[in-house]
Order: structure tokens, then C-alpha cells, then sequence
């Protein structure tokens, strides 16, 4: 095709008054679609991990193939409907009102190839479609926290977890990727081919390129580890402060193999912490082997005292030799369940004292009630990426940077002041944070995607951010794809892949 220059973007097609079901059952004979009046459709919307939300979308479009995808994505650009995608459903936009929902779900597929030692995952696969199949290989790949989460929606949006100090983010991992681009177009991008520069892209710019129906990423060996979690007692609010300094300044300087992730639960007196010692060298791997905490030096050292570890009156050590994919990834499932919830996070260069004052202050005093803060240390293997390596900027990739999740969570009421005041509390507390020197992220969560929430594009990917405009020209100078943190083309003319 010849070159495009990008236009204003088009209001969405009301889509309800158009019965947009109908329409594309019609042009999509071949693809299950759920409209307002199917049986099932209720159902299927209402599966959602964060209840906040769920809306009423005027058809859910459920592809099988990367092909029904195409034929998808071509119908709904060329109407200009208001199209999200929906893949573990943690995401803001992933049942919006009136929208054409893509809902990747029925493409879980995972296949491993030891002998590259990589691991594909389709666009719907969730944690746990990968560990499941991981297990079984000896291999894991760096990845969030909860199994529930999709794949796809936290790898493009950085994602980290328990392997990111040993191995780096999950954007820091990818290999390759098949995108559907705004044109239908099906597109594998490698860091070898012509379409190196989307590769680069969606490695932290998430769904503002196009629909990842395919993902390969790099695998690491992992089977047995050691950890688990402590709950550090900490009654006041200057023993709580106390751990969490201690936690700071300790972190950043252990093996990388060691990662402990930091929680304030809002009004509780304790600092529990996600643990574990990933070194496979360290932690015995024979079938039936027995482990102590004597088996990390560095795990030892924190939690191997009678004391209380970092500083707590007394810690509560429930750790132990655990198999990675089917014990260790989830353990936060019953603490990371479906609810009500609304999410913020920013990253900060270093958590200083001040800081840490006024988030404890924010979970122990001025809380909504339920909820939590969660540090965890983007340090080792995620601070040695160059900013400018992949798409994810994350506060300029610092040796001490932390990501700061704040979580309000409530039961909701008639008149919606348990949401409003939960609401209040976690804007208040980001915020702060960013008064202090922290800068905006990419979770996928944002704020619920509230009409106020959806820009500070610049903060987001900081200097890389004309790039990834520059790409958005490329592949979709239209911007179809922006029910996200919108990445906005530049006006530059470029040639549209089809």
C-alpha cells in the first residue's frame, strides 16, 4: 500500500443502536459472538478478575485462530468500532459499555522448545496455561505473580515477578511476536526482521500496536526453590517504617537469584513479605529432597535469627523447599482474589525516607479500610537494561528503583462511597509519590481507566516515547488501538503494512 498520513481519530459507531452483534455474526460466520440477547453473554462478561470493570459490550467476539483474528480486526476497522481486547481479563477495557470486545480467551495454547529454550504462549493463555506446561519441561519464563493474570496484557506492559532480579522483566524476554496490525495484517516481528521495530514496541508500549495473538519468549531453567511467605509483626507505625527501610537498603544488594517482595495491607499491624531463593544451584533439586533456610546464605542472613527479620518484634516464617510453577506462583491466589477493586502504581528511582513515611502512614492511618501497597524491587537484571533497550522505561532503569502498586479494594454499596472514598485514597497516595519524585507507569489497571487517568503519555515512556509514536505511524496511524494508555502516531507519513 502507499504511504498514510494519520487522521483525527473517528468517533466510534454507536455500536448498541447499530445491534453490532447481528452485524458481525453476519460478516463473521465462522467466529462464536455473544450479543446482549444470547444466552451466555451475562455470563461471560461477568468473568472478570476486577468487578470495577465489568460494563455491557455490544458483542464479544471470541476468534479461535490468528486468521479469525485478522478477519476481525479488518470488520471492526473498517466501521471504526470501538474495539478492546480482552485476553486474562485484569485489564481496564476488557468488557467495556458498547464496545466490540476481542475476547482472546479460546487461544491458551503453550508449546516449549527446549532446544532454543523458549516458550510461545497464545494471545488468551494465562499464567497458568504457561507454568502448567513449563513444569513439565523444567523451564519457566518471567512472569507476574497471580496465575490468573493473562500473559500477553502484563508481558507488554513490563511485567515482573519473582524471576525479574535474576533474568529482567518480561519485556526484557521477548523473542518474537505475531501481530495482528490495525489493517488485519498478520505480522511476526523478530529483533532480526523488518519488523524489529514492533518487537521493540510492544516490549512495554501493550496494546497500542495491534492484537498479539502469539508471544515467544526466552525460558530459563527452574524447577525447586526455597520460599515462601513471613509475616513480620510490626504493631506501630515506626517498627512498621523500620522493616520497610531495613527491606530498602537490603534488597539491592543481595543475589540476584533473591527476591523479596514488600506489602502493607491497609490497616493490618503486620509487613508480610513474598519470599524465595531461585538459584537451582542452591536449593536441592532430587526428587524428594529436604531444604532448610540454610540452603540460601542470603535468605538466611534476613530471616534466620529468633529475632524478628528487618526489624518486625517477631516474624512468622511459613518457607520451604517449594516447586515453582505449582507452589510457589500460587501461593498469592486466595490474597490476589476477584473483587472490587482500583489500581494505581508508579515507579520510583529510589524509596527514600520520606517516601516510605507516608506510605506506611497511607496503610496504617489514612486507608478506606481494605486494600494494600505492595514494593516490589525492580534492582539486578532489570537495572541493566539501557532504557532505550526495549519500549518499558520504568524510571530510568535505576539500581534501586522500586515499583510502587497501590490497591484499594471494597464491597460495594447503593450510593457508591465505599468506591469513591477507595478511589480518593489510591489517587491520593499515587499522588504523593509522584510529588516526591515517582513517575508514571503502564500498568494495565491505571486508575480503572477513569476519564482522568488515560494520558501523561510522556511520564509513562519517557524518552522513548517520539519512537514509539514514530511505530504507531507506522502501524496504525489511524489510532484504532487506543482504548489503552494511548500512545498517539506522529504526523509523519509512513506505508501501511498489509
Amino acid at each position: 500500500s502507499g504511504p498514510r498520513i494519520p487522521i483525527k481519530d473517528a468517533a466510534p459507531l454507536p455500536l448498541t443502536s447499530l445491534k453490532m452483534d447481528s452485524t458481525l455474526k453476519t460478516a463473521l460466520p465462522k467466529i462464536n459472538i455473544l450479543g446482549p440477547d444470547d444466552a451466555g453473554y451475562d455470563e461471560e462478561r461477568m468473568r472478570c478478575w476486577n468487578k470495577d470493570v465489568i460494563h455491557r459490550p455490544a458483542a464479544i467476539v471470541q476468534p479461535t485462530t490468528t486468521e479469525e483474528v485478522s478477519q476481525a480486526v479488518k470488520v471492526a476497522s473498517s466501521k471504526k468500532l470501538d474495539l478492546v481486547i480482552a485476553c486474562g481479563r485484569h485489564g481496564h477495557d476488557c468488557m467495556k459499555e458498547g464496545a466490540m470486545v476481542l475476547d482472546l480467551g479460546k487461544m491458551t495454547e503453550v508449546t516449549v522448545d527446549k532446544k532454543s529454550m523458549t516458550v510461545t504462549v497464545g494471545g488468551g493463555a494465562r499464567l497458568g496455561d504457561m507454568d502448567k506446561v513449563c513444569q513439565q519441561h523444567g523451564v519457566a519464563c518471567v512472569t507476574g505473580t497471580n496465575p490468573d493474570t493473562g500473559v500477553v496484557g502484563l508481558s507488554t506492559h513490563g511485567g515482573a515477578g519473582y524471576l525479574s532480579r535474576q533474568y529482567g522483566l518480561a519485556a526484557d524476554n521477548f523473542v518474537a511476536a505475531e501481530v495482528v496490525t490495525a489493517s488485519g495484517a498478520i505480522v511476526h516481528a523478530t529483533p532480526a526482521n523488518e519488523h524489529k521495530d514492533l518487537l521493540w514496541a510492544v516490549a512495554g508500549g501493550g496494546s497500542n500496536f495491534g492484537v498479539i495473538t502469539a508471544l515467544t519468549m526466552k525460558a530459563h531453567p527452574m524447577d525447586h526453590v526455597y520460599g515462601g511467605l513471613v509475616i513480620n509483626v510490626a504493631p506501630t507505625v515506626a517498627m512498621a517504617t523500620r522493616v520497610v527501610r531495613t527491606w530498602r537498603d537490603w534488597m539491592p544488594t543481595q543475589p540476584r537469584t533473591v527476591s523479596v517482595m514488600c506489602v502493607l495491607p491497609c490497616g493490618a499491624p503486620v509487613v508480610p513479605m513474598a519470599v524465595v531463593e531461585s538459584d537451582q544451584a542452591l536449593v536441592p533439586q532430587a526428587a524428594g529432597a529436604k531444604a532448610s533456610l540454610s540452603c540460601s546464605p542470603a535468605l538466611q542472613q534476613a530471616f534466620g535469627s529468633g529475632c524478628g527479620a528487618f526489624g518486625a518484634c517477631v516474624s512468622v516464617k511459613m518457607l520451604g523447599r517449594k516447586q515453582y510453577h505449582t507452589e510457589l506462583q500460587p501461593q498469592l491466589e486466595a490474597m490476589q482474589a476477584e473483587g472490587h477493586h482500583y489500581m494505581s502504581s508508579v515507579n520510583v528511582p529510589h524509596l527514600t525516607d520520606t517516601m516510605v513515611d507516608a506510605l506506611v502512614a497511607a496503610a496504617r492511618i489514612d486507608h478506606p479500610g481494605g486494600g494494600e501497597i505492595i514494593l516490589f524491587s525492580l534492582t539486578g537484571a532489570v537495572a541493566d537494561a539501557k532504557v532505550e533497550s526495549v519500549a518499558y522505561a520504568g524510571a530510568g532503569r535505576g539500581k534501586s528503583t522500586v515499583w510502587i502498586v497501590i490497591i484499594g479494594s471494597w464491597k460495594p454499596d447503593a450510593d457508591g462511597a465505599n468506591r469513591a472514598k477507595t478511589k480518593a485514597w489510591v489517587q491520593r497516595v499515587k499522588e504523593e509519590m509522584k510529588a516526591l519524585g515517582g513517575a508514571e507507569s503502564a500498568h494495565p489497571l491505571e486508575g480503572n481507566m477513569d476519564a482522568d487517568q488515560g494520558g501523561l503519555v510522556q511520564q509513562v515512556w519517557s524518552s522513548n516515547e517520539l519512537r514509539l509514536r514514530e511505530i504507531k505511524a507506522k502501524y496504525d496511524p489511524d489510532n484504532f488501538f487506543k482504548c489503552n494508555r494511548n500512545i498517539k502516531p506522529t504526523a509523519a507519513a509512513y506505508p501501511v503494512h498489509s
